[in-house]
């Protein structure tokens, strides 16, 4: 009956935006994007392989996606792999990535919409990142016996699916999962009253670790940045700067009201979300009013670090955060956080903002004691201080970081482990 109401609701919501999208042009682009990217699909045929299909919501759970993608493949390559992805967030450029098959956008959560896929391609399992099970979805893949797996699986104590009339439609939904693993023993309790006696339930890590360690010990940074290091190695061994990543304009607010009440003789590296530089000369302007600034790229040879440094070269935060005494990680205020994970591989205390309810490595962390969730102002203020005078908590909260890390690497293996010895392919 809940599947009723549910498809009832998704009818009206897919009438109401093809409506929208005669007015619309980013809803058509949206609409059409998601079209073409299923034609493509449709081109590209198994010949006889054995299929599996990855869904990811977005950027972050792709990651998750791919560690487990290349555990498959290592064991068993001559797989099919389709990934899909449901936010516009993940850019087609990302689909360039030879790792699966195919790539193509979730279509609507019709109950139609997926028969055309599962009667083309026959996938045998199903894996579902995180949190993103379509009650749809799951449901046509059980009607063609296809093993549908959460792996990673996350829910927050505040997520809406704890509403009950939603409750109610992700219990049903879960029954169809053959599996259900958890990312982390405090993640788990999250589950309880959801999961289907004839479900597998174990916790069984989170894969993203894999992505991050792998991407640290065997990728490198753009060589500008390396050629940086280098020159001021010496400067870097005793004078640790506080790294704000990935910040938005109200983080940057924040920050200005944490330096217009507070002192202290840090340095700070400074990596802007997206390098707008209209904001970045105002915020600039602002930040002179409490030290030198300069931006990385205008650096000059032999000269002396600024208190502020403002980076526009991208693609070096991850291997920045080594560097650091702790770290910021913004999109907490705006929206939702970014990757916490790498600086907590690195051993560093974090900071954040209010939002991390989709993040649950953030949501393990702070309770560990490794992450401090910040919910206002003079909350973000309080903390920063607090993490800027205490070495030894800056210390204690860093070894949590880095044990929860190291703690988590091996998660593909055991989901492997766990589903593919009962199955031959």
């Amino acid at each position: 009956m809940v599947y009723f109401f549910y498809n009832i609701l998704l009818f009206k919501i897919w009438i109401l935006l093809k409506l929208v999208s005669l007015f619309s042009k980013k809803i058509r682009t949206e609409i059409s994007k998601r079209n073409r990217s299923l034609e493509t699909l449709y081109k590209n045929p198994p010949n006889g392989k054995t299929v599996i299909w990855f869904h990811s919501a977005s950027v972050g759970e792709l990651d998750q996606a791919k560690a487990l993608a290349e555990t498959i493949r290592r064991h068993r390559p001559n797989v099919f792999i389709i990934q899909s992805v449901f936010s516009s967030s993940v850019k087609e450029s990302a689909f360039s990535d030879p790792l699966a098959n195919c790539y193509f956008y979730l279509p609507f959560d019709l109950p139609f919409a997926y028969n055309k896929i599962f009667k083309r391609f026959r996938p045998k399992f199903l894996f579902i990142m995180a949190w993103d099970t379509w009650p749809n979805l799951l449901k046509k893949a059980n009607q063609f016996g296809t093993k549908s797996y959460l792996c990673c699986a996350s829910l927050s104590s505040q997520s809406s699916r704890k509403n009950p009339l939603v409750r109610l439609l992700t219990k049903s939904s879960f029954r169809y999962l053959s599996g259900i693993y958890p990312s982390h023993q405090l993640m788990a309790k999250e589950f309880e009253g959801l999961v289907s006696t004839e479900s597998d339930f174990s916790v069984l890590g989170d894969t993203r670790f894999e992505s991050v360690w792998n991407k640290l010990e065997t990728k490198s940074p753009n060589p500008i940045f390396t050629n940086f290091i280098q020159k001021q190695k010496e400067f870097l061994n005793s004078n640790k700067p506080v790294i704000l990543g990935s910040t938005y304009p109200i983080c940057e607010s924040h920050f200005l009201k944490y330096l217009g009440t507070h002192k202290d003789h840090h340095s700070y590296w400074i990596f802007p979300h997206q390098w707008e530089s209209k904001r970045m000369m105002e915020w600039k302007s602002k930040l002179q009013d409490y030290g030198s600034v300069r931006i990385f790229s205008e650096l000059k040879e032999k000269e002396t670090l600024p208190k502020f440094l403002l980076f526009d070269l991208l693609g070096i935060l991850a291997f920045a955060y080594q560097y650091a005494s702790f770290a910021y990680v913004g999109g907490g205020f705006h929206n939702r956080i970014h990757n916490t994970i790498e600086p907590a591989a690195l051993g560093l205390p974090i900071i954040t903002g209010p939002r991390i309810q989709n993040a649950p490595e953030a949501l393990v962390m702070q309770e560990l004691g490794g992450l401090f969730r910040t919910s206002s102002e003079s909350d973000f203020c309080s903390h920063f201080y607090e993490l800027t005078k205490n070495s030894e908590l800056r210390e204690k909260m860093g070894s949590i970081n880095r044990n929860f890390v190291v703690e988590n690497r091996g998660a593909s293996e055991k989901i492997y482990n766990r589903v593919f010895p009962y199955d031959k392919i």
